[in-house]
């Protein structure tokens, strides 16, 4: 009981802050840079914001990617899996720091416990982080859905349909897709908050801590991004499977893996690697503030 004591304090600092509702704000604006339509021939490529201004329903209804459905799952297609290891640390790092900086740590930790507050400490960054980064998604869904076609107001091919390649879509499908993409943006951002977390422990500049991990982070996924196009560009059965599967070491792979029909070694792969990053940071965070003779102050 006291640990959760501990935690709900925690949890009350960080997303009771203007940092969490800046999180909030600044990841909903992002996912309006992802693509609703693009037409590579033609080199035409229109944003979901540039859809809202510029388009009118008519011209929506003429291309069903304008779709509610697919405006809700592409919510990660633009900028913001880029920003995530920044934004998911908003409303964790800037309380952490300053308590860090003020001499508290050591008070707080002779009174909870060392683990009590390193646990508490961690919990309180990636639920604040996922709460965040998925509430920003849900007014992302909830804007969309003033603006957008439903799926049952574009027309279907029954030929297709009664051959099995299509199917007669519902409006239903939309709160499936909406309620995937803000468990995947959930994960994402508690995933995200991790490198910040980890750094935290012996950075005392909340803005170095920020950034670092977005710096770190963007070189990563060039390099699994370059890794995966060059076995694309194989153009082999054994590359493309190898590319699904490096795929999933994507820091933000976590947020396109819910409701599609992976292969077991793809989902198991995107566990495996996602758990040993917790461990690592969890355990990298504990093993250096033990380290500390001043507790981390």
């Amino acid at each position: 009981m006291k640990f959760f004591s501990t935690l709900r304090q925690d949890l009350k600092k960080t997303i009771g802050n203007y940092s969490f509702l800046v999180c909030i704000l600044i990841t909903a604006g992002l996912c309006f840079t992802a693509i609703a339509y693009s037409n590579e021939e033609k080199g035409i490529s229109v944003t979901v914001l540039d859809a809202i201004l510029y388009k009118s329903r008519a011209e929506m209804l003429k291309e069903d990617s304008y779709s509610l459905s697919h405006i809700l799952g592409a919510a990660s297609t633009g900028y913001l899996p880029m920003f995530l290891p920044m934004l998911a640390a908003f409303p964790f790092i800037p309380n952490f720091c300053s308590e860090r900086n003020s001499g508290l740590v050591r008070m707080t930790i002779f009174r909870t416990g060392k683990y009590r507050y390193y646990f508490s400490k961690f919990l309180s960054a990636i639920i604040g982080g996922g709460l965040a980064v998925s509430l920003g998604c849900a007014l992302y869904c909830a804007i969309s859905s003033l603006f957008f076609p439903m799926p049952e107001n574009y027309p279907v091919d029954m030929e297709l349909v009664q051959m099995g390649l299509a199917t007669i879509p519902t409006n239903t499908i939309c709160i499936k897709i909406a309620f995937y993409t803000l468990l995947g943006s959930f994960c994402c951002g508690a995933l995200s908050t991790l490198p910040a977390f980890f750094f935290a422990s012996f950075i005392r500049n909340r803005y170095v801590i920020v950034c670092l991990p977005f710096m770190i982070t963007y070189m990563y996924s060039s390099l699994i991004d370059k890794i995966t196009y060059n076995l694309f560009t194989s153009y082999t059965e054994e590359g493309f499977e190898k590319a699904q599967f490096v795929m999933a070491f994507l820091p933000t792979e976590v947020m396109n893996c819910w409701g599609g029909n992976h292969k077991t070694d793809y989902i198991v792969a995107i566990i495996t690697f996602n758990v040993s990053l917790v461990i690592a940071a969890l355990t990298a965070f504990i093993v250096i503030m033990n380290k500390r003779t001043d507790l981390g102050e």
